[in-house]
């Protein structure tokens, strides 16, 4: 709900060049790609509500004419953090209700190992735990108190995880073997199915989980069952899959591409001109594309993300988080609120010198980390500081170039910030009524 509009993708069979995709009965703008592929045109106007639209598909040429209904549900803007920078196309931002800063933290726990971004839905606080040998944790913690809720379970190599339609998906890359994807029961962490990226090795790529489907850098799995929907040649790369409505983006050196998330098939694609390992973790807002498609540095190219023209450049040591206007930047340990609109650096903040994080933006508040422990809370419109607090330990830096699993970093979600320090968890609450 009140999203941009997007490219509808609608699979069937017998489709024609007269074919025509309904939304409601009404003819939207339709691109007949084969028999079996249709592209619809979906306005923001027709996403601005709560509820549900009928999707059909009407052929003169045919005898079917109008083919039977399907639904789609058109529900509010998750509150949950689901994903790497909090959602599927890694924005790194959330709005709650309202927002207020403690003075203390609502909980803490130390869970043994260096631990991931959380993911934060269904009442509980999930994080991956990297643990001594390469292997890795999987803890499930209760959102209130931080208590266990379940767990933990052993995962064979690095790990992280995602959260979409009640369930729990996390990925596991041993160094030297094939990597796993795994889906679990938010609410027991049993196991609902398992599938193997044959032919993997060394893989780097995190999930995301977003309409029904799973992804990993090359691959895409049936949320309900684990079959697998599509896969692609993409060997994984240092690049976890930034998705919307319309697109997955993947990006490596010199090279970004957008595929069709129903079907795989790539929407466009950009090369400057080069190859090699590596990439990084592209991020979409504002329908741009902000893609490190540089090599060993973060520092990309922004595209428009429906047709992948060029639209600008950015500088970043990491993914930022953006605003409708207002993008927020770490430029080389100084982070930065830069007017999207014309690329203007409206303020700047040092901190202790020591900025490290991925920023978040949380209401019109960004938030950032230091790897001397110290977390701030800024006004996202002056960069003014609001709120700090020490931490024990040092917050991890953010997924900057060439960051494999595991990924860390801020999360916040059901009205909670979580925080990752040394070998601890530590949460606070933001919002009682998010």
């Amino acid at each position: 709900m009140g999203g941009p509009g997007f490219m509808l993708t609608v699979l069937g069979a017998g489709f024609s060049s007269s074919s025509i995709v309904q939304w409601n009965g009404a003819a939207r703008p339709t691109t007949y790609v084969t028999t079996n592929e249709l592209i619809a045109q979906i306005a923001a106007a027709d996403i601005a509500a709560v509820g549900s639209a009928s999707i059909t598909v009407q052929d003169s040429t045919s005898s079917v004419g109008t083919t039977a209904p399907q639904t789609l549900t058109i529900v509010p803007v998750s509150k949950d953090a689901t994903a790497f920078q909090m959602n599927p196309a890694h924005t790194g931002a959330v709005t709650f209700a309202s927002v207020s800063f403690p003075a203390s933290p609502t909980w803490s726990v130390d869970v043994g190992g260096t631990p991931s971004y959380a993911v934060i839905a269904n009442g509980k606080v999930y994080v991956t735990v990297a643990i001594a040998g390469g292997s890795s944790q999987l803890l499930a913690l209760d959102q209130a108190t931080g208590a266990t809720a379940w767990g933990p379970v052993v995962l064979s190599g690095a790990a992280n995880a995602a959260y979409d339609s009640q369930t729990l998906f996390v990925i596991s890359a041993p160094f030297s073997t094939a990597a796993t994807i795994e889906a679990l029961d938010p609410n027991s962490g049993q196991l609902l199915w398992s599938a193997l990226l044959t032919g993997t090795y060394g893989y780097s790529s995190a999930v995301t989980a977003a309409n029904g489907v799973v992804f990993s850098a090359g691959y895409a799995f049936d949320q309900k069952t684990g079959a697998t929907v599509w896969q692609i040649g993409a060997a994984g790369g240092d690049s976890t899959p930034a998705v919307t409505a319309d697109g997955m983006y993947l990006t490596y050196p010199c090279t970004t591409i957008d595929y069709r998330p129903a079907t795989g098939e790539t929407i466009w694609s950009n090369n400057t001109g080069c190859s090699g390992g590596g990439g990084g973790t592209p991020v979409v807002a504002n329908q741009l594309l902000y893609a490190p498609n540089g090599f060993g540095t973060y520092n990309g190219s922004i595209f428009n993300a429906e047709t992948g023209a060029l639209a600008g450049s950015y500088v970043s040591d990491n993914p930022g988080a953006f605003t409708a206007s207002t993008g927020y930047f770490l430029q080389s340990g100084t982070l930065r609120g830069v007017t999207l609109s014309n690329n203007t650096v409206i303020w700047s903040f040092a901190g202790d010198g020591m900025l490290v994080t991925s920023p978040i933006a949380v209401n019109q508040y960004v938030l950032v980390g230091s790897s001397s422990g110290n977390l701030y809370a800024l006004d996202g419109a002056t960069g003014s500081q609001v709120w700090q607090v020490t931490l024990g330990a040092g917050l991890p830096p953010g997924a900057g170039w060439g960051a494999g699993l595991p990924l860390s970093g801020l999360a916040a979600g059901d009205g909670l910030l979580v925080v990752p320090n040394g070998t601890k968890v530590t949460a606070y609450t933001l919002s009682t009524n998010p």
